[in-house]
């Protein structure tokens, strides 16, 4: 009988490894390569299942990475895991993959594209020399900025403190790759991730490996505002006191890292000059410049021809758009693509942090009003509108969104908007962290006062709502207030710009638009406020609320991959129908169809003037047809395309009600016009059939029937480390009663139904069956008492009742006498827990299921 992968790696390919020499500190078994992409159920997330490189060498430990070994049971060739290796390899910049069976290897150089069979593993000896081969800068020592032979910062282990987190797998590619730059003497390098990703925890680690080899002697980091400086300082904290802040004209001569922002650095001198010009010319080897898209050349350049002789590596958190050309001309000139483009040395997006799992993803709900396509100023008057026109300005006839609160105020949409996030707020969290980006601060003033009233009161908090702009005194305080996961107050926090980049609130669940934005980068800056995940608050995804049509903006960096789709995309079928007024049953023209399959658009088409539609070309299955219309609430229908009823859908939409949704005030007469929840189609939703196969799937991995669940829930002790195990695997009784739309129902019944189609019992009617079971069992308790305890399962399912902290609740004290009178009631803490583990058997016993 052939050995499974888990023991052919270790009963062959582990002592393969052993037998050429690799120890356990320069193999990493289970390397953590993705921890599985965080999806959509509904209001909770689920987790993909987490993928490890089998085997990672290493140089030494926590050193440089050489290879990926791909593991497969004795039954595959050799070589079948060669092209996963393969992909692992170009992922974690690893020179040689290697795929083995535990009988055979197979290797390839990543570099020569040499593809070679092997009986034993290469020696750690024998790795490190072909990786050093053909380039000095790859050899153990290399010479240093001061000209003296330093051992090399390539191979140079990371960071480590007992407690301190380790590197994930792009950061180490990222931190390998700036000091390839370093070593084959560029002057300047872009690195190029997503908000959230670590980039300074990554400077961090270049930094330490160059300073701990001597490679470097000094280093300066540069940010645009103190409170950037300041967090870096933080992150660098491993350095201790070789840090030193510029915070005047007195610079720290006698640190090794400084840092400063550019401001401070470019201010006037005592005596004359600038600050910068107080350091010797070459004082620096290495320049980090943070969010080097946002400076701009012009502010940072005469900083950087001053310490011209250093490196200097630039940190973007967007990819090349029109309005970051000259950054990327700057700091990416060296390194060009084929077409003679200048690219970052390294690149990691915010669709591929969502995809990977270690960034939150994220829902849309885009919201427009009756005013954001123009507002006609005489039309507005003549309905009783006061229009202000301060002296010398002219008003024009009508204005568009994207000059609201700019050349135009407009407080009575600016109220409106509020009221329908607070209305938001209510239903999703009220005290869910909120970041508003506002116009002006004007604007950010009457945001902030307005989310304060509407809220304020409702959840007891004097400063539930805070603006935060340059101009506010304590700011600062403020902000670091709002960045603690920990704290109550602020909960909503309004701002033009300063929060737009840089700042980390992991915990910050809404990301709120109620500013125009035209620039890509700035769009991808404000999301990622919101794109961290906060295990201490149990943050997984996150809120786009959109006033502005600011996610237009939405491009492939930003959007997780599709989930392939198995079975084919086209067709033969058709879908066809008309679509009508709910309420007048008038045929609408020009609405909106879209045909989708497990996220993926197959085709979209409009209605003609009868209202008719007909998409053609589809394959046999069933697909996701979405179907909306200006001023109408969008349909979701599901549609067997090889039914006959396929080609004759009539579809109703209704429009929002009015009641609900418009708002007359004195003023400007404004309503939402549309609320829509955007469905991207980029695999961030988990649909209901997909997770309750996985469920089953893990449910069957440990019950194998119907009696063997039955038997391991009335057991306590089972029951537990049964929920431990498949909680592990996200299949919960919160998540399962969610997809079935059962929350009347015990856990029992929900892992029933989902693996072995039994029809579940609800709380009530198993309460009502278990009461003369258990009545006949314990004839003597008080009446009443097994009435009280079943009315606690019929609340809360078999958990309520599970231990003897049931009896702390009322009745149980008021009457019984709490604990101790339950106890002595019962004859005894044995009986106690015998009458608890009564409970679950009278409950679940088949003869109580009907």
């Amino acid at each position: 009988m052939s050995l499974n992968e888990k023991e052919t790696r270790l009963q062959l390919i582990d002592p393969l490894l052993a037998a050429a020499g690799w120890a356990d500190g320069l193999v990493d078994e289970e390397y953590m390569y993705r921890p599985g992409k965080l999806r959509l159920l509904g209001d909770q997330t689920v987790r993909d299942n987490p993928q490890f490189v089998d085997y990672v060498l290493r140089t030494e430990p926590r050193g440089c990475i050489l290879a990926v070994v791909e593991a497969k049971d004795e039954s595959h060739a050799e070589g079948a895991g060669l092209q996963q290796a393969l992909a692992y390899a170009v992922d974690l910049a690893a020179p040689f993959a290697y795929s083995t069976n535990g009988h055979g290897i197979v290797e390839q150089d990543l570099r020569t594209g040499q593809v070679r069979q092997l009986h034993a593993f290469p020696t750690p000896d024998e790795l490190r020399l072909r990786f050093e081969a053909g380039a000095t800068w790859r050899g153990k020592t290399v010479t240093g900025r001061g000209g003296d032979q330093v051992p090399n910062p390539l191979l140079q282990p990371a960071f480590a403190l007992p407690g301190a987190p380790a590197m994930r797998y792009y950061q180490e590619h990222a931190v390998s790759a700036a000091i390839e730059q370093v070593l084959t003497g560029r002057h300047r390098a872009l690195l190029s991730l997503a908000t959230g990703t670590g980039k300074t925890f990554i400077a961090f680690n270049f930094a330490y490996k160059l300073l701990a080899t001597g490679y470097a002697r000094r280093i300066l980091f540069i940010a645009d505002r103190v409170s950037l400086r300041d967090q870096a300082y933080n992150e660098f904290g491993g350095l201790g006191e070789r840090r030193g802040v510029v915070s005047g004209p007195d610079v720290p001569l006698a640190r090794e890292v400084h840092f400063a922002i550019y401001q401070t650095l470019y201010a006037d001198a005592p005596g004359g000059g600038k600050v910068f010009e107080r350091y010797p010319k070459g004082y620096f080897d290495i320049v980090i410049v943070d969010e080097c898209h946002r400076s701009g050349y012009g502010d940072w350049g005469a900083i950087l021809e001053y310490f011209s002789d250093a490196f200097h590596m630039g940190m973007t958190a967007t990819p090349k758009q029109d309005d970051s050309i000259d950054t990327y001309a700057f700091f990416a000139g060296e390194n060009l693509d084929e077409g003679g483009i200048p690219r970052p040395i390294f690149e990691y997006s915010l669709g591929r942090g969502i995809d990977d799992g270690y960034l939150a993803t994220y829902k849309v709900l885009r919201v427009k009003t009756t005013v954001d396509e123009s507002l006609v100023i005489q039309e507005e008057v003549e309905r009783g509108a006061e229009l202000i026109v301060p002296e010398g300005a002219t008003p024009r006839d009508t204005y568009e969104m994207r000059e609201f609160e700019r050349a135009i105020v407009v407080p009575d949409r600016t109220r409106l908007l509020c009221q329908h996030l607070a209305g938001v707020l209510r239903t999703n969290g009220a005290l869910d962290k909120t970041i508003i980006f506002c116009v002006t601060m004007e604007h950010a003033d009457l945001v902030r006062s307005e989310m304060q009233d509407l809220l304020g009161s409702e959840t007891g908090k004097n400063l539930y709502a805070a603006r935060i702009v340059s101009e506010e005194r304590d700011a600062g305080a403020i902000l670091e207030q709002f960045q603690l996961a920990s704290s109550k107050e602020p909960i909503v926090v309004t701002t033009v710009d300063l929060l737009s980049t840089g700042v980390n609130a992991p915990s910050v669940r809404n990301i709120v638009f109620m500013r125009p934005i035209s620039s890509v980068t700035m769009f991808k800056q404000i999301i990622g406020r919101g794109s961290r995940v906060d295990p201490i608050t149990g943050k997984t995804y996150f809120r786009i609320i959109d006033y502005t049509n600011a996610t237009r903006l939405f491009d492939d960096w930003d959007l997780p991959t599709s989930p392939p789709v198995a079975g084919p995309m086209e067709g033969d079928l058709v879908v066809a129908g008309v679509v009508r007024d709910d309420e007048t049953g008038e045929l609408i023209a020009d609405a909106s169809i879209s045909v989708r399959l497990t996220g993926r658009l197959l085709a979209e088409a409009r209605t003609d003037y009868d209202g008719a539609f007909r998409i053609e070309e589809l394959p046999g299955t069933v697909v996701d047809v979405f179907v909306t219309s200006r001023g109408y609430t969008r349909r979701h229908l599901r549609v067997d395309t090889t039914e006959a009823e396929a080609t004759e859908l009539e579809v109703a939409l209704r429009k929002p009600s009015q009641v609900d949704l418009r708002i007359r005030i004195s003023g400007v007469d404004v309503a939402i016009a549309e609320e829509v929840e955007l469905d991207l189609g980029n695999g961030n939703v988990i649909h209901s059939n997909e997770y309750l196969e996985r469920a089953k799937s893990s449910i069957l991995e440990r019950i194998s029937s119907l009696e063997e669940l039955r038997n391991k829930w009335v057991d306590k002790n089972k029951r537990a480390e049964l929920s431990e195990y498949l909680g592990m695997r996200q299949v919960t009784p919160e998540l399962l009663s969610l997809v079935l739309v059962r929350a009347d129902v015990d856990a029992f019944d929900l892992l029933a139904c989902v693996g072995f189609d039994f029809e579940p019992v609800n709380l009530s009617a198993r309460a009502t069956a278990a009461e003369p079971v258990l009545v006949a069992e314990f004839p003597d308790l008080p009446d009443g008492f097994i009435v009280a305890v079943l009315d606690k399962f019929r609340l809360g399912g078999v958990a309520e009742i599970a231990s003897s902290e049931l009896f702390r609740l009322p009745p149980f004290v008021a009457r019984w006498g709490g604990i101790l009178g339950v106890t002595s009631l019962l004859g005894g803490p044995e009986k106690v827990a015998s009458f608890l583990g009564a409970i679950p058997r009278a409950l679940f016993e088949p003869e109580s299921n009907a």
